[in-house]
């Protein structure tokens, strides 16, 4: 009877302080475990710092940048107008003329934040002339998307003059947030 006591106390001991302490343990050491993982990982981004503060910099940079290039105006219609002035601008700088442009479409939404302008343009000159008001269309101050280009061959004012007609669809990006104060 004195060995089945002592079985029992045993089996007593290892459940209530053996396996209860082994428990504690474990969790203990998982807890470690999860607090190194953590300092590791603090550590990283602590020494990323620097790399991270120039990246977000170069995002605003660019930010700042390519809003620069989207046209002006408190509301799309004014934007629209300004367009049609640069565009008219260019013409002049490329010696080329314009027939028609026409700004009435109503703006889409393009991209988050941005709206699209459509421009419609008609337009006749040389080719050299042609080249430069595209260029300019391309690298100008503001940033124009060339949707659609049209060219055909007509007949200058002097015999033997070639002219090219052209017409062109293009649009504008202009930010939305101007329309929220409407």
């Amino acid at each position: 009877m004195s060995a089945g006591a002592a079985v029992s106390v045993i089996a007593l001991c290892i459940t209530h302080l053996l396996l209860p302490w082994s428990g504690h343990w474990q969790a203990r050491e998982a807890a470690y475990a999860a607090s190194r993982q953590h300092w590791i990982r603090l550590q990283a981004l602590v020494a990323g710092e620097s790399a991270l503060r120039r990246a977000v910099d170069a995002e605003r940079r660019t930010d700042r940048e390519s809003g620069a290039l989207l046209s002006t105006g408190a509301t799309p219609a004014l934007a629209a107008s300004r367009l049609q002035v640069l565009l008219r601008g260019y013409a002049e700088q490329s010696s080329v003329q314009l027939d028609r442009v026409d700004v009435a479409g109503h703006p889409a939404p393009d991209r988050a934040g941005l709206l699209a302008i459509p421009v419609v343009l008609q337009g006749k000159g040389d080719i050299y002339g042609l080249i430069a008001f595209l260029f300019r269309v391309q690298h100008g101050e503001r940033l124009l998307v060339i949707d659609e280009i049209a060219v055909s061959t007509g007949l200058g004012q002097q015999p033997g003059d070639q002219l090219l007609v052209w017409s062109l669809r293009l649009h504008g990006l202009h930010p939305a947030s101007s329309l929220e104060g409407q």
